[in-house]
């Protein structure tokens, strides 16, 4: 899904070997898999916990970029944890928003 860039230093390590992805990229997929355990239960809150889930990935990942200051890989799992948990709740809120508004406008529609 996501292109990482496999950074040793910016991975965790298991026994000594670095992590197939880095440590971000390891929080967004753990967060894809909480994310879609999390909507079941907190269904109308996804659309508003969504967007608030994805600041802080947003943040750190571009005061990072832009040098403004150096991120941890704790940090970088944590962020992309919360974001991956936003990027489920806000892609079923727009799968479910989109379904509605089909079965609106077919049921409106006369053949």
């Amino acid at each position: 899904m996501f292109a990482c860039h496999r950074r040793p230093d910016r991975s965790f390590f298991w026994k000594g070997k670095p992590f197939p992805v880095c440590s971000r990229c390891t929080g967004l997929y753990a967060g894809y898999g909480l994310g879609m355990m999390l909507a079941f239960i907190f269904w109308p809150w996804v659309s508003y916990g969504a967007i608030v889930l994805l600041v802080p990935l947003l943040i750190d990942s571009l005061t990072q970029y832009w040098q403004w200051r150096t991120s941890t890989n704790p940090l970088r799992f944590v962020t992309g944890l919360l974001g991956g948990i936003g990027i489920v709740g806000f892609a079923l809120w727009l799968a479910y928003t989109v379904t509605l508004f089909l079965q609106s406008y077919v049921s409106t529609t006369s053949y």
